[in-house]
């Protein structure tokens, strides 16, 4: 792990950079470009700095943070059953 080499970052001629990924297929060496921003492959960085709203607009629900939602909803102030009710509710009601 100490010797890994740190992977070249090349650019095409438009300017993007990206990395080259290289697999076998058929017993032929081919390569796929995977576009890097900051050094960062742009899945990486999407994911990381990606707010929930943007995660929603595109489609990745799975990627969404549903920890701070769950944490809000069950606090001590709002612990009573669904179909309970108190006289101080009662008198909030119009008559």
């Amino acid at each position: 792990m100490k010797n890994k080499k740190k992977k070249k970052i090349l650019r095409d001629k438009n300017g993007c950079e990206f990395i080259k990924q290289y697999f076998f297929v058929g017993g032929k060496m081919k390569f796929r470009k995977i576009h890097v921003i900051d050094g960062i492959p742009s899945d990486e960085f999407y994911e990381k700095n990606a707010s929930d709203i943007d995660f929603y607009l595109n489609g990745d629900y799975e990627l969404m943070n549903n920890e701070k939602d769950s944490n809000n909803n069950f606090s001590k102030q709002n612990n009573k059953e669904p179909g309970s009710l108190d006289n101080a509710d009662l008198k909030d009601l119009p008559s």
